[in-house]
């Protein structure tokens, strides 16, 4: 009998049919479907169909791509992976400081018409809580099965340098992407620096330039803001959005730890080497406290103020219900810059965060008045309140 049950299972990959070999080839990455088709023709056959890269733009929800009459198992295999560069250029992305840079910190990829992936910065507007989108890359499959980016009307390439990590930068007429998608991302990182440090890379790099109309454009570096919407077990965490004391909207970062810990970033577009990613509050334990609250609690809470949005000529009330409460300390200077009783130590205040029973939250440090209040920037991958 076990013999029989052995047997079957090894006959069982093989019976597939091909669609159903497709569809699991689609959710593996080019280097893993590869190594796939090494362990069985059935496998091998399916990842040299034309029918692969349909497969997985069937996955992403995609129109179907149109391969090469003459397809070649090369052409198919660059199609796949341009698709999926395509989807893991997909999320939120903040840009890493630079001297030369003033433009907004933040950049989201989303799924545009005709299977193209659009990016776009993203920056506070002028309109309360919402958030204006201004376009920046955008790429999409040429015939060839190539990736083709262009900043408007500018060829540039978007070259991944590990996972969570991308450089965009102009156009050089070569194909990087393979020489950086191997081994792990610190040693990629570590070779991508160094390798523009090496002698002659300074040479090649202007001779490029010396090639492009238009000026020269400096490599923007991005890193990936992983986990960008809260979920039940870390209601935290995530992209958020909220109005500080002097009325503009600022970007905020929470992550957890691996330990349990919670800490939060402003996301800023001020520039300099550390102003745009500045530490607002943290704290080594995520135990909420759970009502019924005490009396300290509520007297804490209902002393503060709510810092309203105006629109349209009309502030917004809160009323809004506390169901979970956090203790969290801050370095307090950042957040607000005029205390209204001067302490000793500005790195270690204490503070509160009030979880709201819609999944929002606010939080306030000792010595405020006021509370500021987060909203979700993205909801199920797109933004929202644009």
């Amino acid at each position: 009998m076990a013999t029989s049950l052995v047997a079957a299972a090894e006959t069982a990959l093989e019976d597939m049919p091909e669609d159903a070999l497709l569809a699991i080839l689609a959710f593996l990455a080019p280097a893993d479907a590869a190594a796939a088709a090494c362990t069985c023709r059935a496998l091998f056959a399916a990842a040299s169909s034309p029918a692969l890269p349909l497969a997985l733009a069937l996955r992403l929800g995609l129109p179907p791509p149109r391969p090469s009459p003459e397809a070649c198992p090369a052409s198919v295999r660059r199609l796949f992976r341009s698709l999926h560069r395509l989807r893991r250029l997909l999320g939120l992305w903040r840009r890493l400081p630079s001297s030369h840079s003033g433009s907004p910190s933040l950049v989201a990829f989303e799924w545009a018409p005709r299977a193209t992936l659009a990016a776009s910065l993203l920056a506070p507007s002028n309109r309360g809580l919402a958030v204006s989108k201004s376009p920046f890359v955008t790429l999409s499959v040429a015939e060839s099965g190539d990736t083709v980016a262009a900043l408007g009307e500018v060829p540039v390439c978007v070259n991944f340098v590990g996972d969570n990590h991308i450089v965009v930068e102009a156009a050089s007429g070569e194909d990087e992407e393979e020489g950086m998608e191997g081994g792990s991302p610190p040693e990629e990182m570590y070779m991508h620096f160094a390798n523009r440090r090496s002698p002659g890379a300074g040479r090649r790099r202007r001779e490029r330039q010396g090639r492009r109309k238009g000026g020269r454009m400096e490599p923007e570096h991005f890193v990936r803001i992983p986990d960008a919407e809260p979920t039940k077990a870390r209601p935290l965490q995530g992209l958020w959005k909220g109005v500080c004391e002097n009325k503009t909207l600022e970007f905020y970062i929470i992550s957890y730890d691996d330990i349990g810990g919670v800490s939060c970033r402003r996301v800023s577009e001020n520039r300099g080497q550390n102003s745009g990613y500045s530490p607002v509050f943290w704290t080594t334990d995520a135990t909420f406290l759970e009502p019924p609250f005490s009396e300290r609690e509520l007297d804490r809470y209902s002393c503060l103020e709510h810092i309203g949005v105006v629109t349209c000529g009309h502030t917004e009330t809160w009323n809004k219900a506390v169901s979970r409460i956090l203790c969290i300390n801050s370095s307090f200077d950042l957040v607000h810059p005029h205390l209204l009783a001067p302490f000793d130590d500005t790195r270690n205040v204490e503070g509160r965060i009030w979880l709201y029973e819609d999944g929002t939250f606010g939080f306030g440090f000792t010595g405020s008045n006021s509370i500021i209040d987060l909203k979700h920037v993205s909801m199920d991958g797109c933004i929202i309140d644009t």
